[in-house]
């Protein structure tokens, strides 16, 4: 008899990348190009954020995770943690990891608002003056290899595998790039989903230049954490009048170069 474990792991190891890359290509496609003369910006805004992705992979993941942490060495062991005791069964140990993890995930990102030394990398994700689908990818290597530390940490205080983040991250990779596509969601997204997940409409709330919706809904996958901490903000019938960070709105603030070096050329701004 196939062992369940092994073939749960296969299963995720090839949904990950096709799921990700299918929403990534649908979105794309979905959101197109409306109007005349749009496509040569449209595609360098995209080329540029991908660009941050590619760069980010290589640090947050592969130096970072892979080498620093040593994530891919570990990815199968089965540290001994809080949870340890009480010998859960995969099933309950995959669900109370993919929780636990979102659950840092939100005091992670609620933290990178608080602390301008977080801040300042954090800031790149939500400097993009036009939210689409590469936006839910367009994250500071440093800001991410900090997530990367923190969602580890999490797993191995627990005692969990690391690879149940791989789990969660077959629902948080393409709702991170729905969550910020320029696409026309129909309302029944937000009524039947809102209660569990964190909309689109929601995290565009997120994204408000301005207080008090930026300073609101940094849950990732499940909105309940907003709930229960007070952060929740319900969207309105439009989208907020200023997305992104207007002081690194600027070309020169979204070229790769200027995007990587930011956190350290913003300092002095009021931002």
């Amino acid at each position: 008899m196939a062992d369940p474990q092994a073939a749960f792991l296969d299963a995720v190891r090839i949904g990950y990348p096709a799921l990700t890359l299918g929403s990534f290509l649908f979105l794309l496609v979905w959101e197109g190009d409306r109007r005349s003369g749009f496509v040569p910006r449209r595609a360098r805004h995209v080329l540029r954020n991908l660009a941050l992705f590619a760069v980010m992979v290589v640090v947050a993941d592969g130096l970072v995770g892979g080498v620093v942490l040593g994530i891919g060495r570990h990815l199968f062991d089965v540290p001994r943690g809080l949870l340890t005791p009480l010998e859960l069964p995969l099933a309950a140990m995959v669900v109370a990891g993919v929780f636990a993890t979102d659950f840092a995930s939100y005091a992670f990102h609620r933290l990178s608002h608080r602390w301008r030394e977080l801040w300042l990398f954090h800031a790149v994700h939500h400097s993009d003056p036009q939210l689409d689908a590469t936006t839910g990818l367009r994250f500071h290597p440093i800001d991410m290899a900090f997530y990367v530390a923190s969602v580890a940490g999490t797993l191995v205080a627990l005692g969990i595998p690391l690879w149940v983040e791989g789990v969660r991250a077959l629902i948080l990779n393409p709702l991170s790039m729905a969550q910020h596509a320029n696409v026309p969601w129909p309302a029944w997204v937000e009524r039947y989903f809102a209660w569990l997940l964190v909309t689109p409409a929601m995290h565009r709330v997120h994204h408000d230049a301005d207080a008090p919706g930026i300073d609101a809904n940094f849950g990732q996958v499940f909105s309940l954490w907003d709930r229960l901490f007070g952060t929740y903000r319900a969207p309105g019938a439009a989208d907020p009048p200023r997305i992104g960070v207007p002081a690194l709105a600027a070309d020169e603030w979204q070229t790769l170069s200027g995007l990587l070096l930011t956190p350290w050329r913003a300092r002095s701004l009021e931002i």
